[in-house]
């Protein structure tokens, strides 16, 4: 009898013991959910060209607060969809760590417009605004204000164009000619080897057509310059835009409507991320060695199962970005975030084994790679 209650003392005793050395993981948790301060449900607003570049309104919101305070920045992502869609495919006006964003008339005006609304015909339309935690938790909303916009008429840009010329690897094939990524407005970029000295390109919209066409004239230079536009192919052939002399990684910006363009060197990049010893810290950002024109590599520890990667062009800004597309940890696609004003592309999942890899990022073609060193 005695050993038996000695047995059982000491399986309780175990099990106890077992209780304490079980260790609970922190859960984040919404403690308060923001809200939207400014502008308020029932404002009513007609939007004008004429004030195209004035601030149409400050956006303010009060902070989301979480359980746990060391998780590093919230993201806030400002929505707009047209009153009874629900937010089934919202139009995002802006993403910021702030806790307001100003938004000008004629950016507004163009979203707007580029999503169905009729010029001149007021819309009733709801704004509200995500949050979630650097992009690893689930996103929380805000409330939602109701209000009427009517949009002024404007020329709605083509959301494609494409890039070609001896200057660029479609070369002068109207058929293989590259994505440009769309920006805002009528503003449009892409990322890209050019061949060097005596090259060109030019701009199409729509694949195997010589027009509608952007080119340029004799003001034009290798860096920057007006764009020459062609609507149809009995209109007159522009001029094709001068490559920069070096051969090499630039990023092309042409806006549809301001008829510009700039050209400028493409420069180095850097890794960050939970799964990374800069953690999300942009600041802090790992600096990748260029192998080629836009390949690069670093060899560098991951963290392991559950934590990220993500890619940034420059230290201590969020865009332009490179997230995931699509793939695993192994290996994928990369998907671009050009500006702050885009959404966050996800994060690149570590491998489930934390160790030293080599990470290899092809900003051309977008493509990612992760081995085991």
């Amino acid at each position: 009898m005695i050993r038996k209650y000695l047995s059982l003392v000491l399986i309780a005793a175990l099990m106890m013991q077992a209780c304490k050395d079980e260790k609970l993981e922190p859960v984040l948790t919404l403690v308060t959910a923001h809200s939207i301060t400014s502008p308020s449900t029932g404002a009513s607003y007609v939007l004008t060209a004429a004030t195209k570049d004035e601030v149409w309104e400050n956006i303010t919101w009060t902070a989301a607060q979480y359980s746990l305070s060391n998780v590093g920045k919230v993201f806030y992502t400002v929505q707009m969809d047209v009153a009874g869609n629900n937010f089934a495919s919202p139009t995002t006006l802006a993403t910021t760590n702030d806790l307001s964003k100003e938004i000008k008339v004629g950016e507004l005006n163009s979203k707007l417009i580029a999503r169905g609304l009729v010029e001149d015909v007021a819309a009733n339309v709801e704004l509200r605004i995500a949050a979630n935690v650097e992009q690893k938790s689930e996103n929380v909303y805000s409330d939602v204000v109701s209000m009427t916009i009517t949009p002024y008429g404007a020329v709605v840009p083509t959301k494609t164009i494409y890039l070609l010329g001896d200057a660029t690897t479609a070369g002068w094939d109207n058929t293989k000619g590259l994505p440009f990524t769309f920006v805002e407005g009528a503003k449009f970029e892409i990322v890209t080897t050019l061949a060097g000295a005596g090259k060109n390109w030019k701009t199409i919209s729509v694949l195997g057509n010589w027009a509608p066409q952007w080119g340029t004239d004799a003001a034009g230079t290798n860096a920057t310059g007006p764009l020459v536009y062609r609507p149809t192919e009995a209109d007159t052939d522009p001029s094709a835009i001068p490559a920069p002399d070096a051969v090499g990684t630039y990023k092309i910006v042409v806006d549809t409507i301001a008829l510009t363009y700039t050209v400028e060197p493409y420069g180095d990049v850097y890794i960050l991320g939970d799964a990374t010893d800069a953690g999300w810290d942009n600041t802090l950002a790992l600096p990748f060695t260029k192998d080629a024109e836009g390949k690069y590599s670093i060899i560098t520890n991951l963290a392991g199962a559950g934590k990220n990667w993500k890619v940034i062009d420059k230290r201590g800004a969020w865009a332009p970005q490179w997230g995931q597309g699509t793939g695993t940890a192994d290996d994928g696609t990369l998907a671009f975030r050009p500006t702050e004003a885009e959404p966050d592309p996800p994060a690149i999942p570590a491998p489930d084994v934390a160790g030293s890899y080599k990470v290899e990022i092809d900003i051309i073609n977008l493509t990612y790679k992760v081995t085991l060193q």
